[in-house]
């Protein structure tokens, strides 16, 4: 848990622009912490609204104590704090009401939501030099999220309310920041399967029913440690092109039902202190892999 929380806390005070949630603690309450970044924490804050207008980029001017507080209706703005900057790592629907893909991400989320999105590097002044690669794609592919992650990004999901602050990282980020705005990308799948439905409401309700047995820890830990995969960043998206060309239409249910089919799943065997050994199993292309992987970083479990 300990682990859990100083990730958490460095994770949003690294975000743009920078927050100090200690600091947000209300004093004489105690920060609920999970034993996992996925299941994140939980806390009280001293002022929700100061908290939700930062995770939304808005941070206190310096000079706040001397500047007009809100009034109402035509002079509600709040004049003490700094707009949001353009670079701003995490959004909200205030952001961006029309969009209805990261509308139905908000769905699960309790009060106001925030999600941190990935923003491209610089373009570097100089070329690079160009990517060695090894085998196929296909072999590649075996390898799992442990090694060799070509573009895989956790990101922090927060949610405030009047009383209350949730704060977890996803294992899998899927908004993307664009010039053009947000962009939810394929990878929401697979974080829907695997974060949502199998580590969140299936394991949470296998705990309920056999969570205080004797073997109940192990079978939920189990769930907690098993994924399944599905074309994503992590490894080109791979299969995906070929079952949407493979769509007839919009009357194809088949066919489109067949685009958000597993490719793979993995299960994390052990965890050592900066990385994890994890075996994999992919189907892919009329071909099957079974590797076993070390490598990547410690991870949310």
């Amino acid at each position: 848990s300990t682990r859990t929380y100083n990730a958490i806390v460095n994770r949003c005070r690294s975000l743009t622009p920078s927050i100090d949630i200690p600091a947000h603690v209300k004093k004489g309450t105690v920060v609920k912490v999970a034993n996992n970044t996925l299941d994140g924490i939980t806390f009280q804050p001293e002022d929700a609204a100061a908290l939700e207008a930062e995770f939304g980029g808005r941070m206190r001017r310096p000079d706040a104590a001397q500047l007009p507080k809100p009034g109402k209706g035509p002079f509600s703005f709040d004049v003490t704090r700094l707009p949001r900057p353009a670079n701003a790592s995490m959004i909200s629907m205030t952001e961006d009401p029309a969009h209805w893909a990261l509308k139905i991400s908000f769905g699960a989320t309790p009060g106001v939501g925030f999600r941190e999105q990935w923003q491209p590097p610089p373009v570097p002044k100089t070329p690079l030099l160009p990517t060695l690669g090894y085998a196929s794609k296909r072999f590649s592919l075996g390898f799992g999220e442990a090694t060799g992650k070509p573009l895989v990004f956790s990101a922090l999901h927060a949610a405030v309310t009047d009383n209350l602050c949730y704060i977890h990282i996803d294992e899998r980020g899927f908004v993307v920041n664009t010039p053009d705005g947000a962009v939810v990308t394929p990878t929401v799948w697979g974080h829907l399967a695997n974060e949502l439905l199998l580590k969140t409401i299936f394991r949470d309700w296998l705990d309920g029913k056999v969570g205080n047995s004797a073997i109940g820890k192990i079978v939920v830990e189990a769930v907690n440690r098993v994924a399944l995969r599905f074309p994503d960043a992590e490894n080109g998206f791979a299969g995906l092109e070929g079952r949407v060309n493979d769509i007839a239409g919009l009357t194809d249910l088949k066919g489109i039902a067949t685009t958000f089919l597993p490719i793979g799943v993995s299960a994390a065997l052990v965890h050592l202190r900066n990385s994890t050994v994890e075996a994999n199993f992919y189907w892919h292309d009329g071909e099957r892999t079974v590797t076993i992987g070390w490598g990547g970083n410690w991870g949310s479990k």
